[in-house]
């Protein structure tokens, strides 16, 4: 008799340790894992400084046109490095390559038509198109990003009760994580002058937030949640 009450007591433990719905440090770890592993961090590359003459909305993200540092001036000399910075570096760091052009731009304020201006075009090298991804919306636009790291879970620290939330079963999840397998260039120091996160990034801990949901099939992250 004893052995038959053990055994059924264990029999629920590992029912319940392998039920995707119960609310458990394993199933949300899982939860996010699933969705930060798709989702890992980026930067997002600045706008041009130089718009081309008559582009279309759905012209293509590359080149990015920037002025050359190059005016006699020195408020737009600093102005024009300052712009120049970030892709400088990432032309250095070898994500980016970089080419003096001439390109026609609107007249300006003043008219008079489409003008010649030398400019610097950017284009992404192939280790650049192994990192590069199009972040943000179709709503708001796509940006031009570069990404990098395996974000894994290392630890869930805590978690609320699950409770109901706009009709649905929440837990709010505080987690610990690494970025496994940085590429190099995310240690270039100019690189990490220009992009401050990559330096936070590689951290040896990490530590974020999240929502976990509840569906039919188990718990999904928040953002991977369909309501």
């Amino acid at each position: 008799m004893r052995f038959a009450i053990a055994f059924a007591s264990v029999t629920l433990i590992v029912a319940g340790c392998s039920d995707p719905k119960a609310a458990s440090k394993k199933n949300f770890e899982t939860a996010i894992n699933d969705w930060i592993s798709e989702n890992p961090p980026c930067v997002t590359l600045p706008r041009g400084s130089v718009r081309p003459a008559e582009q279309t909305a759905d012209a293509s993200l590359f080149p990015i046109y920037v002025e050359q540092a190059s005016s006699d001036h020195p408020l737009r000399l600093e102005n024009q490095q300052r712009a120049a910075k970030p892709f400088e570096a990432l032309a250095s760091a070898g994500l980016l390559k970089a080419d003096t052009v001439e390109i026609d731009v609107d007249g300006g304020y003043f008219g008079g038509g489409p003008r010649k201006q030398v400019v610097v075009a950017y284009s992404l090298t192939p280790e650049g198109e192994t990192a590069f991804a199009e972040t943000g919306s179709a709503f708001l636009g796509k940006r031009p990003s570069l990404c990098y790291g395996e974000p894994r879970v290392t630890e869930i620290v805590r978690y609320t009760e699950p409770g109901e939330m706009m009709g649905v079963t929440v837990s709010q999840v505080e987690y610990r994580y690494q970025l496994r397998n940085l590429p190099q260039w995310t240690k270039a120091q100019p690189l990490r002058e220009a992009f401050p996160q990559l330096a936070r990034d590689s951290a040896e801990t990490l530590e974020s937030k999240a929502a976990v949901v509840l569906t039919n099939e188990g718990w999904v992250h928040e953002k991977a949640a369909k309501l």
